[in-house]
């Protein structure tokens, strides 16, 4: 058991010793191959730029993100490679499954942050705006040795605007429907960044109302709700003195949903409130010509509360005649759930040269969380009386009874060492070589190796290979909550779970030859003790579900990207990935994994006359959304263009989903691609 008394020294001797993110390239022997290529930090923890990496890793910019149209983080990652931004079974939540893995197998960071779940144990991806994100790196493959549990599938670093040298400032005002005059939406964004003497700040801001839609109107359930978001980041650094930069950041997103669910018994309204809120702050000191160390202490609170009431139509009704009277009894009912959630953790890291061929990351990470969990049942019971002689009705009497189906709530926590050389045998050939010790309350100890190699060829070839073992530790909602009150099933807790243990394997080759990029990748993931739901009482209503370690599982599969740049300012690129799954204990194919993936875009620009756009096609396979219902694949087409009207000033329009394909059948009850049918978009984007 992990107390925070029992390695109090464990983490003051840690603080002094272990350092920074912030590492200088150069200094390490690892100058970029190309000026001005993308450096991740992600990856290893420490800046490298991605031709330099043996790993599999995907960066998506700013200027990707603004021409694209997205909205939001799901929005984004929707059109990665290999991410399947869709987990029906989770509500309406927006989430990223990686490599055919359940999404709690991916590890989200913000700010390089973790963010606390909420509902189900879930982070939903739709509650963070595009228009706070500078840039997202994507690690895909195992990170558990790097960041401890969850990252089994990959990791998702969303890195929010940081204060620049320069003031700027710009505002982005954008708005759309469908073409069924659904899903109206207005998003307005508004950001400034720039140093002041030794201050710098980055300020964001967004605002978000989107209207609901229902394409299926066979029952009053709405495919989408009404949604607004309002959120803002505010990131700052102070130079201290020439070694010493403080930093600090807050990030802030208040959540409201409205729309009307179906139950068992009846139609209900529901309305869903969340509020997540982040901080930080830390310090990075040069401890040396080539060390750097770094401290930081956050705090991640998540609160969200669904209520959910008859609709006034579809009460129940009970009905008695007696003495020529018709005595009839309305009972509306609402139920009330929250979830709170909160973590404060503290990390320190140091990097240095140990020689001129190898470079140390060490670090420490203490994480402390709790939960609870809130749900009751209120009924009110109206009595109306009909004299069926007379025809005189009297109303009375009124009754309410409340009942709490659950209170109940947990503290844990997590001690978790890592250590990282990467080194060079010699000029072709490098390695990254780390792993990393966690020590959790609930389920006790697990190490977590990784190793991995690139043999640069030449300047335009490279070999890299990754083995790397991974763990996720069960959640609070798995280990203590559960659900109690669903309308598909209920849900029980399982104090006694083990963690999900995984084996990966990677095999990869990059190619770079003037005007062509290309990359293909092989991996293949094991999993044991895969948390499923296992069934406990059929006759119960909605049937009764407990959480057990049932399961061994399998993924594998192939990614390929490649880019062409052409004439005339024309760029044509495809992510193609093939997935195969297995569930060795029941030999089915594992839920909501797509057999098949694939975006193929044409891009155009012109600096020149100011002009840009792309088209995208992007495709998703079969994929099972039960052990027996096999869903069928779709393809959509996506478009956006953008005008500069004046300096600083850019038009832009859109269309998803151009040709109304019905996604339904693959995201279930979820909001996901294409959902609205096709969806229209404009506005104005504005830089001083």
């Amino acid at each position: 058991m992990v107390l925070l008394k029992k390695h109090s020294c464990s983490l003051l001797m840690g603080a002094a010793a272990i350092g920074c993110v912030n590492g200088n390239i150069q200094a390490a022997g690892l100058s970029p191959a190309v000026q001005g290529e993308e450096i991740v930090v992600t990856a290893t923890r420490t800046p490298n730029p991605v031709s330099r990496l043996p790993l599999a890793v995907e960066v998506i910019t700013r200027a990707q993100i603004e021409e694209s149209g997205a909205l939001n983080l799901a929005d984004i990652l929707a059109e990665a490679q290999d991410v399947n931004a869709v987990e029906p079974t989770n509500g309406r939540l927006g989430v990223a499954m990686m490599r055919g893995l359940d999404s709690r197998m991916t590890l989200v960071l913000i700010d390089g942050v973790r963010p606390t779940s909420g509902f189900q144990g879930y982070i939903d991806l739709h509650e963070i705006p595009s228009g706070i994100i500078d840039r997202i790196e994507i690690v895909r493959g195992a990170g558990s040795a790097l960041y401890g549990s969850d990252a089994v599938g990959g990791v998702v670093n969303v890195i929010t605007r940081k204060p620049g040298r320069e003031a700027q400032a710009g505002l982005t005002v954008s708005g759309g429907g469908s073409r069924y005059g659904q899903a109206g939406t207005v998003q307005t964004d508004g950001w400034a960044t720039g140093t002041t003497g030794r201050l710098g700040y980055a300020v964001a801001g967004s605002w978000y109302d989107r209207g609901r839609y229902d394409r299926d109107t066979s029952d009053l359930t709405t495919d989408g709700d009404d949604k607004r978001i309002a959120s803002g980041s505010v990131a700052l650094t102070y130079a201290l003195t020439p070694d010493v930069k403080l930093t600090s950041g807050t990030i802030y997103a208040y959540n409201t949903l409205d729309g009307i669910r179906a139950q068992a018994t009846g139609n209900f309204d529901r309305f869903v409130e969340s509020t997540r809120l982040m901080a930080y702050a830390g310090a990075e000191i040069r401890t040396g010509t080539v060390s750097n160390l770094s401290l930081r202490v956050s705090r991640s609170t998540y609160d969200w509360s669904s209520d959910m009431n008859n609709l006034g139509g579809l009460p129940y009704v009970t009905t008695a005649i007696a003495s020529g009277i018709k005595t009839t009894t309305n009972n509306y009912t609402s139920t009330l759930t929250k979830v709170s959630q909160d973590a404060s953790q503290f990390d320190a890291q140091w990097t240095g040269m140990l020689s001129d061929t190898h470079r140390l990351t060490t670090g420490v990470e203490y994480r402390s969380e709790n939960r609870e969990d809130y749900s009751k049942t209120t009924t009110r019971k109206v009595v109306t009386k009909n004299n069926v002689s007379t025809g005189v009705i009297t109303s009375g009497p009124t009754t309410t009874s409340t009942t709490d189906l659950s209170r109940l709530s947990h503290d844990s926590s997590n001690l978790g060492l890592f250590a990282q050389d990467e080194f060079h045998v010699s000029e072709p050939l490098s390695f990254i070589a780390g792993v990393r010790f966690d020590d959790h309350s609930d389920f006790g100890s697990e190490f977590s190796p990784k190793i991995a190699s690139v043999l640069r060829i030449d300047e335009h070839l490279k070999l890299r290979a990754t083995y790397g073992e991974g763990f996720r530790a069960p959640s609070l909602y798995e280990l203590y909550t559960g659900s109690v009150q669903s309308r598909k099933s209920i849900i029980l807790a399982n104090p006694d779970l083990a963690a999900e243990t995984s084996r990966s394997f990677e095999l990869g080759a990059d190619l770079v030859s003037g005007v062509f990029e290309s990359g293909i990748t092989g991996f293949r993931t094991e999993v044991k003790n895969m948390i499923s739901q296992a069934l406990v009482d059929a006759t119960t209503t909605p049937a009764t579900y407990r959480f057990e370690n049932v399961l061994e599982a399998v993924t594998r599969g192939i990614e390929f990207r490649g880019s062409l740049k052409l004439q005339h300012g024309w760029t044509l690129s495809d992510q193609v990935s093939f997935l195969d799954t297995k569930n060795e204990t029941t030999g089915n194919k594992l839920l909501f994994a797509p057999d098949f993936t694939n975006m193929v875009k044409l891009s155009y620009a012109d600096a020149a006359i100011g002009l840009k756009g792309n088209i995208r096609v992007i495709s998703t396979g079969h994929q099972y959304i039960s052990a027996s219902e096999k869903a069928g694949g779709y393809t959509l087409l996506n478009c956006f263009i953008s005008k500069t009207v004046f300096k600083g000033t850019d038009l832009f329009a859109g269309v998803d989903n151009l040709f109304n394909q019905d996604t339904s059948a693959g995201y279930g009850n979820n909001e996901g691609a294409g959902m609205t049918g096709t969806y229209f978009y404009g506005g104005l984007n504005y830089r001083l």
